[in-house]
């Protein structure tokens, strides 16, 4: 049975409900991908940002096991 059949007072507003939902369809789909493109950009600077402080954390500790970069690196 189709809509028209079963409220046809109402058949000459089911396509412009049906554009609707898939209007609302498609913003939703929008925003979902919105919100997972910034999450992951969110997640790539925080993975970016703990790799460059662990780089430095083992570039201190190579400098501070080798004697001879050691006196080269002045102390403040």
């Amino acid at each position: 049975m189709r809509f028209s059949e079963t409220y046809p007072d109402y058949a000459s507003v089911e396509e412009h409900v049906r554009r609707a939902r898939a209007e609302r369809a498609v913003y939703l789909a929008s925003e979902i991908t919105r919100f997972i493109v910034a999450a992951s950009s969110g997640l790539k600077r925080v993975v970016a940002s703990t790799a460059r402080s662990m780089e430095a954390e083992r570039e201190r500790r190579a400098i501070e096991a080798d004697p001879f970069l050691k006196r080269s690196v002045p102390r403040y």
